[in-house]
């Protein structure tokens, strides 16, 4: 099994990033971030320690990097990492499961909205998350910055499991579904 853990807009905010790596660094494969980071690529890469496969958002004026990444992730898939807002993300997924499509990706992670979300084309068997903010969260409910942790089974099955950090559940994690 494979796992990664999959944030996104931390808009220079490092507290949150820095306690989920710290929990999650022994246990994870790899951290995927989908944007808005606001500081330089290679900070996030020293602190993660591990592989990072990143995205470069729209307030990203330090990335020095293609916008965008196409990476194999675990044995079973090819992933697109991406910001959201190039592909028109408010206005639905058409450009994006159109850009998926283009780069051959089973998978895309995507930010830019702040509000996490799991959508499965089945038709063109492609599927998308976005793990929502982990600094500054627009949805209502859960309610609180989230981030999510992407299993990978050896039999190439996924296992998603989103996690909101907020005061309302006594700083402990709060796991849900966002479809």
């Amino acid at each position: 099994m494979s796992r990664y853990l999959v944030v996104s807009d931390n808009h220079g905010n490092l507290d949150n990033l820095k306690k989920v790596l710290k929990r999650y660094r022994n246990e994870i494969d790899g951290l995927i971030h989908c944007g808005d980071m606001e500081i330089p690529p290679t900070m996030l890469e020293q602190m993660a320690g591990l592989p990072v496969y990143m995205a470069e958002g729209n307030c990203d004026y330090y990335f020095d990097r293609d916008p965008e990444e196409v990476f194999e992730l675990g044995d079973h898939y090819v992933a697109l990492v991406t910001h959201g807002d190039r592909h028109g993300i408010n206005w639905g997924t058409e450009g994006l499961l159109s850009r998926a499509q283009e780069m051959g990706a089973d998978i895309v992670f995507f930010g830019h909205t702040h509000r996490p979300a799991w959508y499965e084309f089945t038709d063109e068997q492609v599927t998308m998350f976005n793990p929502g903010s982990i600094a500054l969260p627009r949805q209502f409910e859960p309610l609180g910055p989230t981030f999510m942790i992407l299993d990978i089974k050896e039999d190439g099955s996924l296992k998603p499991t989103f996690c909101c950090m907020s005061r309302i559940f006594g700083g402990k994690l709060h796991r849900f579904d966002p479809r």
